[in-house]
């Protein structure tokens, strides 16, 4: 069972932030290879699990950089705001011991939060999430 251990100096105040990867959705890297096209870079991010998160997020202009077009539209609630319609993006999150998980993701306003993406209850609902707070350590496994 591929597991990653996280150590985090104050986890209480900071969160299970890790650093991890974005890539594009398996199926699109292989429509691009398949077609004789570049697969782009993942993009390099730090990522907090997000336990109060129903999805996954991106920062602005991931989605872009990665050349990723809307797979579909989701409402979305914030804690500041009614429903707002949101573009879902498919993504893969290349975390650390080779942990990967296929998912969606809008896009967010995440700068200032010292974070690039948030791990929602999407990609938790196919993991195990250990948090042990008084030894500031989690455990994500698959």
């Amino acid at each position: 069972m591929p597991a990653f251990t996280g150590r985090i100096t104050d986890l209480r105040a900071r969160g299970p932030i890790l650093q991890a990867s974005i890539a594009v959705a398996a199926a699109a890297e292989k429509a691009l290879t398949d077609a004789g096209q570049p697969v782009p870079a993942p993009v390099q991010v730090t990522a907090l699990i997000d336990t109060g998160a129903t999805g996954s997020a991106i920062s602005k202009g991931t989605a872009q950089q990665l050349g990723l077009q809307p797979v579909g539209v989701i409402p979305v609630s914030t804690p500041s705001s009614a429903k707002v319609p949101m573009s879902l993006f498919a993504i893969r999150f290349l975390l650390p011991n080779s942990l990967i998980f296929e998912t969606t993701a809008i896009e967010a306003q995440l700068q200032g939060q010292g974070i690039d993406a948030l791990i929602g209850r999407d990609v938790l609902s196919q993991a195990v999430l250990v948090y042990i707070g008084y030894a500031n350590e989690f455990t994500l496994a698959i």
